[in-house]
């Protein structure tokens, strides 16, 4: 190999990176104690981005729909005001959530602490009427010694103590409360300083891709970001407004069968369905065990009653409001939430299906690409 100054520039590289390497394998859990500090200080920065892209969905409609004026002092107020309008959106909603939620929450918290006693204590009447149609399996029954008013009260009990442990360390929630509110501050400035700005930022991020890269490869990054933005912001828009559907057929459904618990099941299942493909089951589980504990029938009318839903949303809501909005096929939204809820819990089974369909995207155009310089015709290996 020719020892030119290109050569020579990547040999250098490559012991550099090579020799912090080592390092930081040497020092693995100092590294990670480093990083994680690094993350923890970044966390406003990071959630004020998540923020202004959620914004980034009513203020794009403000802007296109609302203040399409030319004039001059439209055009001047168009981004403050758009933004303005977009945050008091999203504030009303959430107030509109915590005022059902919340009453609703308590007055269920209410209710188990009274019903948790007497549904334990109905289990051996709702036994002996089982066993008496199934006498073998009273026999194997009556192997077993259970105390079912003492299972009723270590539960009340467990309740009673972590809500004791709750509210007894107040400087741990206050400091958390602090920590909290400072964070949400820092990420709400920054998430409105990014769309105050965000065609300037963009070209920034440009410029400085431009500069630091060849011309080639900042071009392709800048595509990639494209599709990025573009399946990021259809499957937002796409999730609020199923989410939405889904939370008012269910109320509406809820008040026609007069099962209990309506508003809170709703919202659950409001909040719930913004997790793709497994959200609608942790709402249903969550509002099904409230309402059992209420009325055990009318929980089994609720469950069946949302597996009916389901079906609906899916065959018919779903298709018409996605439609073909990620691109990516059924099989691989099934692995990539998955993988997203077991490597990042909630918010990677959020993030898991577009960040999938970017890579699938991808994929799919790096694989034609090498079909084509091969020779084969794409269409004739479909057939």
């Amino acid at each position: 190999m020719e020892l030119n100054k290109e050569n020579m520039r990547k040999l250098l590289f490559l012991a550099a990176f090579s020799i912090t390497l080592f390092l930081v394998l040497q020092n693995l859990s100092s590294v990670i104690r480093a990083a994680r500090v690094v993350l923890g200080l970044l966390t406003p920065f990071f959630i004020g981005a998540a923020m202004a892209f959620l914004l980034y969905v009513p203020l794009q409609f403000f802007e296109q729909k609302i203040f399409t004026s030319e004039r001059k002092l439209v055009k001047a107020i168009r981004r403050p005001l758009s933004i303005l309008l977009s945050v008091l959106l999203v504030a009303a909603v959430l107030f509109v959530v915590i005022v059902m939620l919340v009453p609703q929450i308590a007055e269920t918290v209410q209710i188990l602490t009274n019903v948790i006693p007497l549904f334990f204590r109905s289990i051996p009447e709702w036994a002996d009427r089982f066993t008496q149609s199934f006498p073998d399996f009273n026999q194997w029954l009556e192997t077993l010694s259970i105390d079912w008013n003492r299972i009723g009260n270590s539960i009340l009990d467990f309740i009673r103590n972590s809500t004791s442990r709750l509210l007894g360390s107040t400087i741990s929630a206050i400091s958390y409360v602090f920590n909290i509110t400072f964070n949400l501050i820092v990420a709400s400035v920054f998430s409105i300083y990014i769309l105050l700005n965000k065609e300037k930022l963009a070209e920034q991020a440009k410029m400085l891709l431009f500069a630091y890269l060849p011309e080639r490869r900042a071009e392709r990054i800048i595509e990639i970001s494209r599709l990025a933005q573009k399946t990021f912001y259809k499957f937002v828009t796409g999730q609020i407004i199923e989410a939405t559907i889904l939370g008012l057929l269910c109320f509406a459904g809820m008040l026609v069968l007069r099962i209990p618990f309506a508003p809170v099941a709703s919202v659950l299942i409001f909040i719930t369905a913004f997790i793709p493909l497994f959200g609608a089951l942790i709402g249903t589980g969550l509002a099904a065990f409230i309402i059992l504990m209420v009325n055990p029938l009318k929980a089994l009318w609720f469950i069946i009653f949302i597996i009916l839903l389901q079906q609906f949303e899916g065959n018919i809501i779903y298709p018409r409001v996605m439609g073909t909005t990620v691109g990516l096929p059924a099989m691989w939204v099934v692995l990539a939430v998955t993988l997203g809820g077991g490597t990042l819990g909630i918010p990677g089974m959020l993030l898991a299906v577009p960040v999938a369909s970017v890579i699938y995207t991808l994929l799919k155009e790096a694989v034609r690409e090498r079909l084509k310089k091969k020779g084969i015709n794409h269409a004739e290996q479909k057939q």
